[in-house]
């Protein structure tokens, strides 16, 4: 399969776990992510802001802000992503394809970033990705210094993702069953 015909049937089968399931599995993810950050003393994060049926980032983001750690979210300006540090959801609205995105907020640098949360369709064991199909991850990605993790739900894996020269691995990927490193 080419990535668009793995990115429409790795949706579909995304957008049709039960409800009540995806809020159990969104819940393991959280306590797995929130339990590396707190172990690893981790005070900066860049979030996206989840929409559909992508893994929850929001309880991920209430964590952060009552553990006193930095929250990024990304901003979609023309081929690239801008980083705008985010302490309240209200600094956010929507942005490019309806997806919340700051606003307001002051201008954070990858530079800055310990932990870089990475949104994807799919994934694989070797930490590849597929996303949405705009490169802007994997522009991110390129330039990153700190440590970047996928969040997926176990439906999300696959044997084998097809990559192209331009295509960035995550470090980590954190399902509702495992943690995978690649690093």
């Amino acid at each position: 399969m080419n990535k668009k015909e793995i990115r429409k049937k790795i949706l579909d089968m995304r957008n049709n776990i039960e409800k009540e399931i995806k809020k159990q599995k969104d819940e393991k993810i959280t306590m797995s992510f929130t339990d590396l950050l707190l172990k690893n003393s981790i005070k900066s994060v860049l979030l996206y802001a989840s929409f559909g049926s992508e893994v929850d980032t929001w309880k991920i983001f209430q964590f952060c802000l009552e553990n006193s750690i930095k929250t990024a979210f990304p901003k979609v300006s023309s081929n690239h992503l801008e980083l705008f540090w985010i302490n309240s959801k209200e600094q956010l609205s929507h942005g490019y394809k309806s997806i919340l995105e700051p606003y307001e907020g002051i201008k954070a640098s990858i530079d800055e970033i310990e932990v870089m949360v990475v949104p994807g369709i799919a994934f694989d064991s070797r930490c590849f990705r597929i996303g949405y199909g705009g490169g802007f991850y994997d522009r991110v990605l390129s330039n990153r210094k700190g440590l970047a993790i996928g969040l997926a739900y176990e439906e999300q894996m696959i044997n084998q993702i097809p990559i192209d020269p331009f295509d960035e691995k995550v470090d980590l990927i954190i399902t509702d069953e495992r943690m995978i490193s690649c690093v």
